[in-house]
């Protein structure tokens, strides 16, 4: 897809979700939501920092021990950076938090990692994560659903949705450990390697490579596996520290069912194709707080905060990025072109 059309998409998503957003906050004041922010405490705040850049390195560990298990030693802080830029990158682009990858992979290149390598590496990364949060999301649904009276459509929602990432989950792991490609078969299923599109027909030549890797991955580095999901276990609860902290400076003393709906819609306003979420947070936090019994300003204070941290990284990443130089559309070009005289 070329880039003309890659931009045009962003700002039509981000016009929007701008527009989304102009509607939900116009039936609140300003000074409603910003009463909210009257418990701010320093010392509160400090540990809400340390906790999100300690959780950020926990992630970054996990990738390293991904890396490991391939045989690649890159230094962790430079791991740490590679994130911070991957992670600017899928906030500031439409998509479920994708988009990054191609720029983490390329910078690994640096320290002699092929691309395709460097890149199923990251891919691993993103599937341990996305079961992580996604089982997240299935049990804090449970257990708020015991605990509070949902509208029949909310529940059904969230059952059908339930449902189909358990059942989505299973048969790729199903797959992964049978030797079988996932994302290829589903490429395949909607037929479009009979396409005559060019990069269509790159991008199935590059999910074939990075997903033969995951396959090994997983068939042959278990213990790294079983060591990422610790990882895992270990960021959850990070991020209920995070969201404690958050939750906190608002003045809101929340229990651990409570913390795990506002964290579910959290993760499910960034799954939306729309840059940073722009006005699908606010609606996503308004929504939780206004089915648990709380009130809907604060939920819209803690959308301001989490935007603002997940801006700050973005900057960060930016400005990161920066200093590299690398021209990632090129690289990307280069090591997805399909060699002479090779066959698919």
């Amino acid at each position: 897809m070329k880039t003309a059309a890659k931009n045009t998409i962003t700002v039509v998503f981000l016009l929007a979700g701008i527009v989304g957003l102009y509607y939900i906050l116009r039936g609140f004041s300003l000074k409603s939501i910003f009463d909210t922010y009257k418990a701010f405490d320093p010392l509160t705040l400090l540990f809400y920092v340390i906790t999100v850049i300690v959780l950020f390195g926990v992630l970054t560990w996990r990738w390293d021990v991904i890396m490991r298990s391939r045989g690649f030693k890159v230094p962790f802080r430079k791991l740490f950076v590679y994130r911070v830029i991957g992670n600017s990158i899928n906030y500031l682009t439409p998509g479920p938090r994708v988009g990054g990858e191609p720029t983490q992979a390329t910078l690994l290149t640096k320290h002699g990692i092929e691309f395709t390598e460097g890149l199923s590496t990251i891919f691993i990364d993103k599937m341990i994560d996305t079961t992580n949060s996604g089982l997240l999301f299935v049990l804090g649904a449970i257990l708020v659903g015991l605990k509070y009276s949902f509208p029949r459509n909310t529940e059904i929602t969230l059952a059908v949705g339930g449902i189909i990432f358990v059942t989505l989950l299973s048969i790729f792991y199903y797959r992964m450990l049978h030797n079988k490609h996932f994302f290829l078969h589903i490429f395949r299923f909607l037929m479009l390697d009979r396409t005559k599109i060019h990069w269509l027909n790159e991008f199935e030549h590059g999910i074939e490579k990075v997903e033969r890797i995951m396959i090994e991955f997983y068939n042959h580095d278990r213990k790294a596996f079983r060591n990422s999901i610790l990882i895992s276990i270990l960021s959850w609860g990070l991020m209920f520290g995070e969201y404690h902290f958050a939750t906190t400076l608002l003045g809101l003393h929340l229990g651990i069912v409570e913390m795990f709906f506002i964290i579910t819609f959290i993760g499910i306003a960034q799954l939306f194709p729309i840059p940073m979420a722009v006005g699908v947070l606010e609606a996503g936090q308004i929504s939780a707080f206004t089915l648990i019994d709380l009130p809907a300003n604060a939920g819209v204070a803690l959308a301001f905060l989490v935007r603002i941290k997940d801006i700050l990284w973005a900057i960060i990443g930016l400005a990161l990025l920066a200093t590299y130089g690398f021209h990632v559309p090129k690289v990307v070009e280069e090591k997805y072109r399909p060699k002479e005289g090779s066959s698919r």
